[in-house]
């Protein structure tokens, strides 16, 4: 929990009155009915130890993503696997972290004692990364923090981008929370990219794709098995709840539910990026379940008064004052947030 420090995250929905909560990106379906069954029905699971070593869990992953078993490690939500993960890096050399981006990574490198050094991208390319925006020499750092699709930007990074840092033979750790959630999911073939590179570890959350934000499920994929022990021995053995895991099983028995969402969702993104650049404001062509968009008006502070939160982004590293984040939510929610917007902006 926090003490005295500011929250630095979208869904403080406690500590402002809120109607409509835009600042935090989940599927706008919600979670489903199966996840809620399997939470709601196994109550008396719930007097005993969680499994710690998320067996059933990490079996369902494993068919799922055509990836060893041995081969993944699950945490607290992806954030307890972002700290683990660098507490497990080599302390003498600074990680890199390809920005602006989720702030949880400096975040972890401070706690864990290492430097953090950002490779901020070009606003006039769209925030994208290329191969020129890359360094010739990575050997001087202890790793390479990519998030694709990124967070708040949602532009997705080219495999071959992966690949080209990848075979630097550097540590990468690239995060695709918002993968399952893009225009492409299928855009990494993960069973290739772990096999052939021991040195990359691939991020995803039960988060986002099932609105689990609340229960803390992540999990992490890596080749090198060593390195995961590593990170395991970073935290507490009971890290992943009981109702966590059974809310887990649940979620990855979803696919379809989950990818019929992903569909009406990319058609409300679309439609919600061609209303915005209709009302004359400047908006990123992202691929994820959100939005990027710059105005000199306080765009956060104008919409709280109307119970609409939203996500000021001026606290990323990369970013200044202008640049906010909007969810992409259902048709009717998505409506009265361009009504507002469109009342503000005028």
């Amino acid at each position: 929990m926090l003490i005295n420090q500011k929250n630095p995250h979208g869904g403080d929905i406690y500590t402002n009155k809120v109607e409509y909560d835009f600042s935090s990106n989940l599927n706008p379906e919600g979670m489903p009915p199966q996840v809620k069954k399997a939470i709601t029905t196994s109550v008396d699971e719930y007097c005993r130890y969680p499994d710690a070593y998320c067996s059933q869990l990490r079996k369902n992953i494993s068919d799922l993503e055509m990836i060893p078993s041995a081969n993944i490690i699950c945490g607290n939500g992806a954030a307890e696997l972002i700290f683990s993960y660098a507490y497990s890096l080599d302390r003498d050399k600074p990680a890199l972290i390809v920005s602006p981006t989720f702030c949880e990574y400096e975040n972890a490198l401070h706690a864990a004692g290492i430097e953090a050094k950002h490779l901020i991208l070009s606003e006039k390319n769209g925030f994208r990364l290329t191969a020129e925006d890359i360094p010739e020499d990575l050997s001087s750092f202890s790793a390479v923090f990519i998030c694709s699709p990124n967070n708040p930007t949602g532009i997705t990074v080219e495999p071959d981008i992966i690949n080209m840092i990848c075979d630097t033979g550097i540590r990468v750790f690239a995060d695709f929370c918002f993968l399952d959630l893009s225009d492409s999911p299928q855009k990494y073939s993960l069973p290739y990219l772990t096999k052939k590179y021991p040195n990359l570890t691939v991020l995803k959350a039960f988060t986002k794709n099932y609105a689990m934000a609340g229960i803390r499920l992540g999990y992490a994929m890596c080749s090198d098995t060593r390195f995961l022990e590593t990170m395991s021995q970073k935290t507490q053995c009971w890290n992943v709840s009981a109702v966590a895991q059974l809310a887990g099983i649940a979620a990855l028995d979803c696919q379809k539910w989950l990818d019929d969402s992903v569909k009406t969702l990319k058609e409300e993104r679309n439609r919600v990026f061609q209303t915005l650049t209709s009302y004359g404001v400047r908006v990123f062509k992202g691929e994820a379940n959100y939005l990027l968009l710059y105005s000199e008006i306080n765009l956060k502070d104008l919409l709280l008064k109307k119970g609409i939160l939203i996500r000021d982004c001026s606290n990323y590293t990369g970013l200044k004052k202008g640049y906010f984040r909007i969810a992409i939510k259902k048709k009717a929610e998505n409506d009265v947030l361009l009504s507002a917007l469109k009342e503000v902006i005028s």
